[in-house]
């Protein structure tokens, strides 16, 4: 009986590791711009929004998203665009556009990723339905683009190994 106990509790310990060491499937963000995810990603409808979402969801329903958002579509060019991204006017456009739905932001950083692209990263808190979730989103700028990394922990709580294997995933091939 010890012996069913002792597997039970070892398969329940590693089942929590699996989402992190699977096979994780290379997700193209745009020409020469890939990340990973642990399953299969879905493109979600944006009704002629000028982003393109695609979003997985895993077994404690964890959800990871990429969004790409084209600032040409707003007249912008990518010399404009790397004159403003660093002000603190543009930044404080991106929060107020990120929280205009209820959200509050509960921390923010910035930095390089890999010691070369401009990044933000924000945790938002939102309600919903009564219930209340907490996600990090790192936006990227590249060119006249900025990928969005999106994590929401699932049931399990949040799990920073598996965020930050998603966000260091991202690939720029130049």
């Amino acid at each position: 009986m010890k012996k069913l106990v002792l597997i039970a509790m070892i398969a329940l310990v590693s089942s929590a590791f699996t989402i992190i060491t699977e096979d994780w499937k290379k997700v193209s963000v745009m020409d020469k711009v890939t990340v990973e995810m642990p399953a299969e990603p879905v493109e979600v409808n944006t009704n002629g929004g000028p982003q393109k979402v695609k979003r997985c969801t895993v077994a404690d329903s964890t959800e990871m998203a990429t969004i790409l958002l084209d600032f040409t579509a707003f007249g912008m060019t990518e010399e404009q665009i790397e004159g403003l991204k660093d002000t603190e006017d543009f930044k404080e456009q991106l929060k107020m556009g990120m929280t205009q739905s209820g959200g509050e932001i509960l921390s923010e950083s910035e930095g390089k990723y890999k010691d070369k692209y401009l990044y933000y990263q924000f945790e938002i808190k939102t309600v919903k339905d009564g219930k209340t979730s907490v996600s990090t989103n790192r936006m990227v700028f590249y060119k006249a683009y900025a990928i969005t990394l999106g994590y929401k922990a699932g049931k399990n709580g949040e799990n920073k190994e598996l965020r930050d294997k998603y966000f260091n995933s991202l690939a720029i091939a130049e």
